[in-house]
């Protein structure tokens, strides 16, 4: 009988400290990082060609570490000139290399009225520091649905946008 409870006792004291030596297990941790870009370019429609409307795109980032080339990007936009509207976008990014990114997904206008559509772009990032980018790239959008479409046309935006990036 003592034997038992001596065995019984070893193995306790075997499991627990096999439980405490191994190490904490961690959740998954969230790579958010935070952009500022200013665009421009071409847009038409039917026979319309004009120069596009100057763009502020404000955006937040989120990846996961365990797959930190897949990301989701929610961002506001504001064209300030030659008209103000207000808007903003979902996409999906995906990182080539650590400096090249492409991404796509959806883009709505809200105010003055609205447009919807799909949309797409590269971004080159380029050092500015460990966690500080400068972004340049294209960005396409195509808005097939909207109170603010003339009557069957389909416009779409061709764009060069510009900014910083910064890894939070």
């Amino acid at each position: 009988m003592i034997a038992w409870r001596a065995t019984a006792r070893a193995i306790a004291c075997t499991a627990l400290a096999l439980v405490l030596s191994t190490g904490t297990a961690s959740a998954q941790q969230y790579l958010p990082a935070a952009s500022l870009q200013v665009a421009s370019g071409a847009e038409g429609g039917g026979k319309l060609l004009q120069r596009a409307r100057t763009r502020l795109r404000l955006g937040l980032e989120l990846r996961i570490d365990e797959e930190p080339d897949n990301a989701v990007s929610f961002a506001a936009l504001v064209d300030i000139e030659p008209r103000t509207a207000l808007g903003g976008e979902l996409r999906y990014v995906r990182a080539v290399t650590p400096h090249l990114a492409v991404s796509g997904g959806g883009i709505a206008y809200f105010v003055p009225g609205t447009l919807l559509g799909p949309c797409a772009g590269a971004e080159v990032r380029i050092p500015l520091g460990k966690k500080m980018f400068l972004s340049v790239g294209p960005d396409v959008a195509v808005f097939a649905f909207g109170s603010d479409l003339p009557d069957r046309i389909i416009v779409w935006q061709a764009l060069l946008q510009a900014g910083l990036r910064v890894d939070l």
